[in-house]
């Protein structure tokens, strides 16, 4: 799949970790020290009337975060996002590849794939995460082909002046279903194999 490729090429352009232990926030953001393993978490916030409202300025009305490091002794992250925004009914989704946050502030930077930009991921609390969105990131649509380009995008499908911050709470695996791209790691979740 087109991601899963661009993932790879873009993390060979990323700062050596190689058995680098992880921090205490990674290990937050999957409720457990992961070692050597592979490690999935899945964060999801579906924001109320009431909160846009109040918020007008505010694009994205859903957010789910899936965040995946694959197994091996150099920490190698990557995550799936999918939003939905005022006005269009299609999910749109974003991916990228992380490194540990070397900044004291972020337990994951990750640059986000064909130059889309970058957004980092802190620890809020043992539950939540915060998503932070500093100049917008690209998305794009899983159902489009290939060489789709962000002009063939719907002008609605962009993150807004008030889409900086995002606090997503932890949720079941499953619930990531739409996000994850390899097809083993969503057969194992749906069959209930794979735990955070």
């Amino acid at each position: 799949m087109r991601s899963v490729l661009l993932s790879a090429l873009f993390i060979a352009g990323l700062p050596a970790f190689a058995h680098a232990g992880a921090t205490s926030d990674v290990v937050k953001i999957f409720g457990r020290d992961p070692g050597t393993e592979a490690a999935h978490a899945c964060f999801i916030r579906r924001y109320t009337k009431a909160h846009l409202a109040s918020h007008p300025k505010q694009n994205v009305t859903d957010m789910l975060l899936y965040v995946n490091k694959q197994e091996g002794t150099d920490p190698y992250y990557s995550l799936n996002m999918q939003v939905n925004f005022r006005q269009l009914k299609k999910p749109f989704q974003v991916a990228g590849s992380c490194s540990q946050g070397s900044d004291g502030k972020h337990a994951l930077s990750c640059g986000i794939d064909c130059d889309g930009g970058a957004l980092a991921v802190r620890v809020k609390n043992e539950t939540s995460v915060l998503v932070d969105i500093p100049d917008s990131v690209r998305v794009y649509d899983p159902s489009s082909s290939d060489d789709a380009s962000d002009a063939d995008l719907p002008k609605g499908a962009r993150f807004g002046e008030d889409d900086k911050l995002f606090r997503l709470d932890r949720t079941a695996l499953k619930d990531c279903v739409p996000a994850i791209f390899d097809e083993d790691v969503k057969a194992r979740v749906l069959q209930g194999v794979t735990t955070q």
